[in-house]
């Protein structure tokens, strides 16, 4: 079978996909990927080729300018954010995108693509018949039993404005991309005006891959039958070396070898426009819960390396496989791959939301008692230090080594690519 792969955006969106391709070239299909420009290297590296589409998305989410709207947690500049994706999209640059995923399904069996290059693809499945599926790392579908993270930053208790916050999130996306959805048509040449794409997916039966473990999104019971949820993707050892982390530095393993399992502090997913005031605050917390932090980082202006007291060490990155385990709990921004990753490791986290499915992921962990969340602009020592104490519990911490046993003897990758396999054929007959 011919797959094309389209995934664009954050890492988030690439590793699973990176994890899918290596699964579907070692059944024997064909496989086209596509990758953003700031991904396209770890694409190469992991042994693909990948359809280079015109677009970094640390233009939108990295930039100083967007890193101020997304710390200040307010509607307006983060609207602003989505109007630039617009802009771009519907520009010269919207055109090269078409070409370029064009090319990546040129002759495929089926399009399995991410949310974010859905409409393009369900657009392309009507112009040319290719069966086109959606796999995600979180979810999408409306349901009464949690409210649309890409509209409300807090878990809400009417099960009727947990649907309404769907169906506002849609309205909103729909306005928004239109431009972009119309383009996309002409293009295509394909008559009439474009549909919302969520209705869109509801009208046309489109299948939803949810790459989520069931421990942290058991299936609604108000779901369709065409969306299931299979577990997350974990990376291969060779996939992780092909983001640069299969290396453990010895100062790091020495430094873990002097004391207790730090708290590791996931920094690289969160807007931070002071890094030495964020290092400090980090400090302080830990000398009140009496703790050593690990903290990764991803910029400029970071205090990089062992604090003089040494109970702090600020790294790039590392092996998450080797290091996580060593660790006693974790503060992160709620992606998918993070949150799976540390609870596949039996660990009890903080999230701090940032955006999006973030929020979903910070409830989640909330819920089933390993952790607590709140959202970015909320940060603040004293709020860091009392989620962090109720973090630390017994009870959270046997809970998460409970749950991230379930989770460790998941196999996500192995489960969406028979999905995939499933749906391409039953789409066909």
């Amino acid at each position: 079978m011919r797959i094309a792969l389209l995934t664009a955006g954050t890492r988030g969106d690439h590793q699973p996909y990176l994890a899918l391709a290596d699964e579907f070239a070692a059944r024997g299909h064909h496989v086209e990927i596509t990758a953003t420009e700031n991904y396209a290297e770890v694409v190469r590296r992991s042994g693909f080729q990948p359809h280079v589409i015109p677009f970094n998305s640390a233009e939108l989410l990295e930039s100083p300018t967007a890193k101020r709207a997304l710390s200040s947690g307010k509607t307006l500049p983060f609207v602003r954010i989505m109007l630039d994706t617009v802009k771009i999209m519907a520009g010269e640059r919207g055109e090269r995108m078409h070409h370029v995923l064009s090319d990546a399904c040129d002759s495929a069996d089926v399009i399995v693509s991410c949310a974010s290059t859905l409409p393009w693809a369900m657009e392309r499945g009507e112009q040319t018949g290719q069966r086109v599926l959606g796999c995600l790392p979180y979810p999408l579908e409306r349901t009464a039993e949690f409210p649309s993270s890409f509209m409300v930053k807090r878990m809400i208790s009417s099960r009727w404005l947990r649907r309404a916050s769907y169906a506002a999130f849609e309205f909103a996306y729909g306005v928004a991309y239109r431009r972009v959805d119309r383009r996309v048509r002409e293009m295509m040449e394909l008559p009439g005006a474009p549909r919302n794409p969520f209705r869109r997916i509801r009208e046309d039966g489109i299948a939803l891959v949810h790459m989520v473990s069931p421990v942290l999104l058991p299936t609604p019971a108000d779901w369709p039958d065409r969306s299931i949820v299979v577990g997350a993707p974990t990376l291969a050892p060779r996939l992780r070396g092909a983001w640069g982390e299969d290396e453990l530095d010895s100062t790091l393993t020495e430094w873990l070898d002097e004391g207790e399992p730090p708290i590791y502090f996931c920094l690289t997913g969160m807007p931070i426009l002071d890094p030495v005031g964020c290092c400090a605050l980090i400090a302080a917390v830990c000398r009140r819960l009496g703790a050593r932090a690990l903290v990764t980082v991803k910029g400029e202006g970071y205090p990089r390396g062992i604090s003089e007291d040494r109970t702090l060490h600020v790294v790039d990155s590392f092996d998450y496989d080797r290091v996580l385990p060593r660790c006693r709990a974790v503060v992160h921004h709620g992606g998918s791959g993070n949150t799976h990753d540390v609870l596949r490791a039996g660990l009890p986290a903080v999230v701090i939301g940032v955006h999006s499915d973030q929020f979903f992921y910070g409830w989640r962990i909330t819920a089933l008692g390993i952790g607590a969340d709140f959202p970015y602009p909320a940060l603040t020592e004293d709020r860091l230090h009392d989620a962090l104490v109720r973090t630390l519990t017994p009870e959270a911490r046997s809970r998460a080594a409970e749950l991230g046993r379930e989770v460790a003897a998941e196999n996500g990758v192995r489960a969406a690519a028979d999905a995939v396999e499933r749906l391409a054929v039953a789409t066909s007959a």
